[in-house]
């Protein structure tokens, strides 16, 4: 099973069971313990308070598969604050991004936790305010 975990009313993407993700929370209701093989949760962990960004992650691996794939992102606090430092991000944007963001890990921080639950991280991009890892379990 291939899922997509996003915000309610994004759109779906074909071939992905999709799974819907709120503060907090995932919607795993429908999806068991080492089923999936592959995770794409893009844009997630803004969504998590910063405290419970490693529980979101535990949960991710917990639905993988010996060999699944797992590609999670979200926002990174020092590019955040490196873009409104350098003026690539405005004031007024940076004040919309933080209200509608619960947390911005630090991507070294999530490649270390996903690490730390016997995943391979193979590769991690960045761009803007934005990271993601690719990491296998297995």
């Amino acid at each position: 099973m291939k899922i997509q975990i996003a915000k309610m009313g994004e759109q779906p993407i074909q071939g992905y069971t999709h799974v819907v993700c709120s503060d907090n929370y995932i919607n795993f209701m429908d999806v068991s313990d080492n089923e999936c093989t592959e995770i794409l949760a893009s844009d997630i962990l803004d969504h998590f308070d910063i405290d419970k960004v490693r529980d979101c992650l535990v949960s991710l691996v917990g639905k993988l598969r010996l060999g699944g794939k797992l590609i999670v992102g979200g926002k990174d606090i020092r590019l955040f604050c490196k873009s409104v430092i350098n003026g690539a991000i405005s004031d007024e944007e940076a004040s919309v991004v933080v209200q509608n963001t619960n947390s911005m890990p630090v991507q070294s921080g999530v490649i270390q936790v996903l690490k730390s639950l016997g995943l391979s991280v193979e590769n991690t991009n960045s761009g803007g305010i934005h990271f993601q890892v690719t990491a296998k379990r297995g």
